[in-house]
């Protein structure tokens, strides 16, 4: 599970010149098919890698709770294996990561603060949830295919 939160970490490196797009929700789907709730310890290591290298922020709250909670639709749904649904679970969770994230503003600021926090990105909001339909959509086979073999090696 270290080993998965480092790809993640690694491939949203790899992919930062491209705002809100990276294949991080592909990457949990597929853990999560597989390993089920054990792949909340690769969202955790991610999660410490992105804190080790950006430092302590607001948006540290928000991801230990978005990016679980896409594990969480994942597990419950971990047996379908249509790629087409897949890519529209990963595309709500990008259009709303943006809301997600605003609600540390409420404490903060309150509604008044956080509605604008999310009003501000959704066009951010809207390339992530077209990015993760995209690359699920694209990656889902592949990826099954790789973990497949990689586990009954």
């Amino acid at each position: 599970m270290s080993l998965m939160g480092a790809l993640m970490f690694a491939s949203q490196l790899a992919m930062s010149g491209l705002a809100n797009i990276h294949i991080i929700a592909p990457l949990i789907i597929i853990c999560c098919v597989f390993f089920a709730w054990r792949a909340l310890y690769a969202i955790f290591v991610f999660v410490l890698l992105e804190v080790l290298v950006w430092g302590l922020g607001i948006w540290v709250i928000s991801h230990m709770y978005l990016w679980p909670a896409l594990a969480l639709a994942a597990i419950v749904m971990r047996r379908c294996d249509q790629p087409l649904v897949w890519a529209v679970v990963a595309g709500i969770h990008g259009l709303l990561f943006g809301a997600g994230c605003a609600i540390p503003y409420l404490f903060i600021g309150g509604w008044e603060m956080a509605f604008s926090y999310w009003l501000s990105g959704i066009p951010f909001d809207l390339v992530h949830c077209l990015g993760n339909f995209v690359l699920t959509l694209i990656l889902y086979r592949p990826l099954k295919k790789v973990f497949s073999r990689a586990l009954s090696a």
